[in-house]
């Protein structure tokens, strides 16, 4: 008896273990790595765990509905980037024979799904996502199959449709529970030559992925996405629409990687920006110690290490110094007016000698000294601080501006004042009328106030510079430094910023109000703007881009340089 109760038990065991291995195996075969499907050589490659819940969740959003009817949509929707994706949709509709819209996107939409990109210009790419069988075949593109003309590659059967008008192609098929879907034939027949084993080389098997990939520790995102920068970057498409407009300092890149991380309270994306080899690090030195000395309440604020000079002294001139607006040279690449052409001169101007260049007057450059200090000086980092406080009498919005910079030795003060002295005195006065300095103090420390009609603060704390356009936030800023505590020196973080949303929405869109009204453009809204109307940049476009996204409390990055690679956490934060 108990010996056929072990050969039950060995028997159910033996079933159970077989079970097991069959269903381990399965699990292998139908959850293949994504990116394995994918041919050589695409620029990039997007990832999602669950593609069908990110398009359900941006569906039914509140943001999506705000953004279509807002002003920012209108004129995003006349631009020249629209209009291309749009002509690429229509042609790619004539191919498929079907609307390629988003009723189309919602019913070819699976959970595991992966997008390989391999052309920017001509949107060529493959598209795999994990579907059931019943859900591929009641799609509109396996319906209407008959249409297309029908090829065969690893043994499967697939089917592809080119309009002639456009040459555009559309390509799909179906295999072991996997729609795969692409503009190109050949890239359709290639990832079904992987799903088959038929092919070695793949996406996920190049050099520069292994290495992007490696360098991106961690478990992977909801989302994730793989740039091949080294080729994405010279790319005519790519500077023409990278909104960021910083081509130059991403070339120093050769691949990127970014997972995106949702919760309910915020998402976080993480990036890791691979450098060309041989390439050192940019930034040195930690900004967290600096950072804190930005107020708590303040609107933004961005602190970097290894500022260079001559941008902080842009900025410095921008933010505080500038007292005048910018002027525009005179073009000349129109006719000139009536009274212009009437004094071009005359036949009594005859014996006057024209071969002699005039006497150009030598224009002192007055910001010399301070350019000299702050190179001499050496910045190692620097923060930049921005407040907005509400209008009491409800008309204006005002702007507080801070700059901090933190240098390898002390600050000299009387130096730092001839400099910005030196600075102030060509759009101030000519008799050295309000370029004086008076000493105040608060919280403890001593701080250097201009007395003419130009606010500015000036503050030095031993190898910390300090200047502000207003009293209290400078006030604010020193006591802030009094207890701010030294980083620690672990895990450096060369780069952070913080905008702080939520807070600052309704000054922002008064401020955007005053800046259409002093360009004589007055506020708009979508609803009200007629056919082929622009809406009003700052007011209308600007403006309602903020309202569509009214929940996001905050936006926080912080960037560590390590060199080899840079690493990037960006964190949106929403209200509650």
């Amino acid at each position: 008896m108990k010996r056929r109760i072990w050969i039950s038990i060995c028997i159910l065991l033996g079933c159970g273990a077989v079970f097991a291995i069959g269903a381990l195996e399965d699990a292998i075969k139908t959850k293949p790595e994504l990116t394995s499907l994918l041919p050589e050589g695409a620029l990039l490659s997007i990832e999602a765990r669950d593609f069908g819940s990110l398009l359900r969740d941006w569906n039914t959003s509140e943001e999506k509905r705000a953004w279509l009817t807002s002003d920012n949509y209108s004129a995003f929707s006349t631009s020249r980037l629209f209009t291309r994706l749009s002509q690429a949709q229509d042609e790619f509709s004539a191919a498929a024979g079907l609307p390629a819209d988003g009723s189309l996107l919602e019913k070819v939409v699976g959970k595991q799904s992966c997008l390989g990109l391999y052309d920017i210009g001509n949107l060529e790419f493959v598209y795999v996502t994990r579907l059931e069988q019943q859900a591929i075949e009641n799609t509109p593109l396996w319906q209407t199959r008959a249409k297309f003309e029908q090829r065969t590659e690893a043994g499967t059967a697939f089917y592809v449709h080119k309009d002639a008008q456009s040459s555009r192609v559309a390509a799909f098929a179906a295999l072991d529970g996997w729609l795969i879907l692409g503009t190109r034939e050949d890239l359709v027949a290639g990832v079904l030559d992987r799903l088959a084993g038929k092919a070695s080389q793949n996406l996920a098997g190049e050099e520069w992925f292994v290495e992007a990939v490696k360098q991106a520790a961690g478990e992977r995102g909801d989302l994730r996405m793989v740039l091949n920068l080294e080729k994405i970057v010279p790319s005519p498409y790519f500077r023409s629409y990278w909104v960021q407009r910083n081509v130059t300092e991403m070339k120093q890149y050769s691949s990127a990687v970014s997972d995106l991380y949702r919760s309910s309270q915020s998402y976080r994306e993480q990036r890791v920006l691979v450098r060309r080899a041989g390439l050192a690090a940019v930034s040195h030195g930690d900004v967290r110690t600096l950072a804190a000395i930005a107020p708590e309440d303040a609107a933004f604020y961005a602190a970097q290490a290894s500022p260079d000079a001559e941008n902080l002294l842009r900025s410095l001139r921008d933010n505080l110094l500038e007292v005048r607006p910018d002027r525009k040279a005179a073009s000349y690449t129109t006719a000139p007016t009536a009274v212009a052409a009437e004094n071009a001169g005359s036949a009594a101007m005859l014996d006057i000698s024209i071969d002699t260049a005039p006497v150009a007057a030598k224009q002192a450059d007055a910001y010399a000294p301070l350019r000299a200090l702050l190179a001499a000086q050496q910045p190692d980092t620097s923060l930049e601080v921005f407040s907005s406080r509400a209008p009491r009498d409800g008309v204006f919005v005002s702007l507080q501006t801070a700059m901090v910079v933190s240098a390898a030795q002390a600050w000299d003060e009387n130096a730092v004042r001839q400099a910005l002295t030196q600075a102030l005195l060509p759009d101030l006065t000519t008799g050295k009328l309000g370029v004086n300095w008076e000493k105040r103090s608060s919280a403890g420390a001593t701080y250097l106030a201009l007395d003419g009609a130009v606010p500015l603060y000036v503050a030095v704390n031993g190898k910390q510079l300090l200047l502000a356009n207003d009293s209290v936030l400078m006030e604010h800023m020193l006591a802030r430094g009094q207890k701010a505590i030294s980083a620690d020196g672990k895990d450096s973080v060369t780069y952070a910023a913080l905008f702080r949303h939520t807070q600052e929405q309704g000054n922002f869109r008064r401020l955007m109000a005053q800046l259409d009204l002093a360009g004589h453009r007055g506020t708009t809204d979508q609803a009200t703007i007629t056919a082929g109307e622009t809406p009003a940049f700052f007011s209308g476009d600007a403006a309602s881009f903020s309202r569509a996204f009214s929940r996001l409390e905050s936006e926080r990055i912080e960037e560590k340089d390590q060199g080899a690679t840079v690493t990037q956490t960006v964190t949106y934060q929403w209200m509650r």
